[in-house]
């Protein structure tokens, strides 16, 4: 993402700031109830299959499967919908913070325009890894 020197007045640090603490507290806050669901949705599902196949067997009616099935894909769905969510806060968090540091660097004059490599291909090693 190239950044154009001449906009860097528009770049408004401390809305940056207010931005990664905004997505890292929505982050905190949707997986504090994520990951326990996380955990027992697998067995949720699997144990309301199996209560509706003993159901059936024992019953030979098919009707609570109206219940049952439509519980069992609602968990389903919203296990993917939570997942995506949570990537995408984590997506908008890291990006803030790239853009924050990208700031960060035009502010002090740090950021230079070629990105910094450890050493040319082909070339000598630098003097600290030489041992005599």
């Amino acid at each position: 993402m190239p950044i154009n020197y001449r906009d860097r007045n528009l770049i408004d640090v401390a809305l940056l700031e207010d931005s990664v603490r905004l997505y890292s507290a929505k982050l905190r806050k949707l997986q504090r109830f994520w990951i326990p669901l996380q955990k027992q949705a697998p067995r949720l599902v699997l144990s309301l299959w199996i209560l509706g196949v003993i159901a059936s067997l024992f019953s030979q009616s098919y009707y609570h499967w109206l219940f049952t099935a439509p519980a069992i894909c609602l968990l389903i769905i919203l296990e993917i919908v939570i997942e995506e969510v949570q990537i995408d806060l984590l997506l908008m968090t890291e990006e803030t913070r790239y853009l924050l540091d990208v700031t960060h660097g035009l502010y002090t004059r740090t950021l230079s325009s070629q990105p910094r490599t450890l050493r040319k291909p082909g070339g000598p090693c630098p003097p600290s890894h030489l041992r005599s």
